[in-house]
């Protein structure tokens, strides 16, 4: 079906959002960071799977300084 509007392809809109990111300053990038974990954070904590992703969450951390740990060990430090 040929529509009359023609809609940018998700490559297109992913460009211009990195291409808008890169022209703000480092101090604007790191608040647009945290803004954006921020929104993640309030979205989970509303959730009804709260408690799902709380526990994930920890898991995911646990999981991430095991392998550090491994790696160091492995690999001195």
């Amino acid at each position: 079906m040929d529509l009359p509007i023609q809609f940018p392809s998700e490559a297109e809109v992913i460009a211009e959002e990195v291409r808008r990111f890169r022209m703000l300053s480092p101090t604007q990038r790191v608040r647009s960071v945290l803004d954006l974990i921020s929104t993640g954070t309030r979205l989970m904590r509303n959730s009804p799977r709260a408690e799902f992703m709380r526990q994930y969450t920890r898991e995911q951390e646990e999981l991430a300084q095991q392998v550090l740990k491994e790696l160091i060990a492995r690999h001195g430090g």
